[in-house]
């Protein structure tokens, strides 16, 4: 088997929070070594975050990467304060140009078990941690968005995923990180925008006296950093998962869902006993999946276990042409069930017989024109035999969406209004 390919990143902008040590350093190392430039970002305060900081630790990192004949830059700035998060990228946009990769991975330290847990050690590990990469990933995000290229990595850890004692604020904000990512990674699709997070296992001043000496001694940073090199490089198409990484092991985390039961037939709600007598079968993960985003939970299974407990009206229009559905639309429209509502629905119907049209509802009103709007609410994407076929009643939506016939993009929720407010 041949060499693979060299995975450079020449051209590219690279910041790197907390890069004065540890991962940091490592991962902005490598950075430079392989041709990024980079934003070598380090507050130089102490393991807990106190502390005036200093430009030593950052500085070291510059000369370091430059002497690999690398370019960077050094930020003083604190993550935990969003002129902070401004800074660090305004210092890469005014050096470089741009950001197409940023690894907020900047963190402090403050254990304590939950009694002695104070407001202040609280929220000083989520300011740095959650908010920090909250206060570097937005104004980051909005030059990736206008350059139409960005990767960005959350650092979570398995503190966060699985749970430590005495690490409640810390696990709670590194948990934080991964609803943050799940999020950015919808947003950033339509801009090349991937979003993924590692939970390092590594040695640095965080880990150096909770991890055992002897483990401690094979967890180097150099490690760590192959993965998030890959994840921030063009030739990875990943985006929004989560990755646990130390020793030359690495391997995927997900959240999971099981499939669960429908208790009752929907009209009454389900008794204390009833929920304890199915306990078994709302426990039981077998057949369990992940979901890419809450659309995905609430369409997919939630309203589709619902619809197995009922027959699905099969009422239609005797459609024979995809056209005379759109012509009959403003007729069909129920003003009283549209309850003021203002929302563009999109049709894409594909294949022959197809076309694009808009249904505007404003005002109580219903304007249904060709052509592609500009700015839809929700837009609707079907084959035309499939269309005729759900607006027939020979499938129901659910089905038509659930199987991949129907695909629905934008405010997915909003496709809801549909069974309402049209009736032909």
């Amino acid at each position: 088997m041949g060499a693979s390919k060299e995975i450079r990143f020449d051209g590219r902008v690279a910041i790197v929070t907390g890069a004065g040590g540890g991962l940091g350093r490592v991962y902005a190392l490598e950075f430079g070594r392989r041709g990024a430039k980079v934003v070598v970002n380090d507050f130089g305060g102490a393991r807990d975050g106190s502390g005036e900081g200093a430009a030593g630790p950052a500085d070291k990192v510059v000369d370091e990467i430059k002497a690999l004949g690398g370019e960077a830059v050094a930020n003083y700035a604190n993550v935990a304060t969003p002129d902070g998060g401004e800074s660090i990228v305004k210092s890469a946009v005014d050096a470089f140009g741009k950001v197409d990769i940023l690894v907020n991975n900047a963190g402090i330290l403050r254990d304590k078990g939950i009694l002695k847990m104070e407001p202040e050690n609280w929220q000083a590990v989520l300011d740095v941690h959650l908010n920090g990469a909250y206060h570097v990933t937005r104004p980051a995000f909005s030059v990736m968005r206008d350059n139409g290229y960005g990767r960005i990595i959350m650092t979570t850890s398995a503190a966060g995923l699985y749970g430590n004692f005495g690490q409640s604020n810390y696990s709670s904000a590194k948990l934080g990180l991964v609803g943050f990512m799940n999020t950015l990674k919808l947003e950033g699709v339509k801009y090349n925008i991937k979003v993924n997070t590692v939970a390092p296992i590594a040695a640095s001043r965080l880990t150096e006296d909770i991890l055992p000496p002897d483990l401690l001694a094979k967890m180097n940073p150099a490690y760590v950093a192959p993965i998030v090199l890959y994840l921030c490089s063009e030739e990875c198409n990943e985006t929004g998962r989560i990755y646990n990484c130390g020793a030359g092991f690495y391997n995927r985390a997900a959240m999971m869902t099981s499939p669960g039961i429908v208790i009752g037939d929907g009209k009454k709600v389900p008794s204390v006993e009833d929920v304890s007598v199915n306990w078994a079968k709302i426990m039981d993960l077998k057949g369990a999946k992940e979901y890419g985003q809450l659309n995905d939970l609430v369409l997919q299974d939630l309203l589709s276990a619902l619809e197995g407990k009922k027959e699905p009206a099969q009422t239609g229009g005797g459609f024979t042409a995809v056209k005379e559905v759109f012509e009959k639309m403003p007729g069909a429209f129920q003003a009283g069930a549209a309850g003021g509502a203002a929302v563009v629905f999109q049709y894409c119907i594909l294949g022959d017989g197809g076309g694009d049209w808009s249904a505007d509802i404003k005002d109580g009103t219903c304007a249904v024109v060709p052509g592609v709007h500009a700015s839809p609410t929700c837009t609707l994407k079907i084959q035309a035999g499939d269309f005729l076929d759900l607006m027939n009643g020979k499938v129901n939506a659910m089905k038509a969406y659930t199987s991949g016939k129907l695909k629905i993009e934008g405010d997915i929720m909003k496709s809801q209004l549909l069974e309402k407010i049209f009736k032909f």
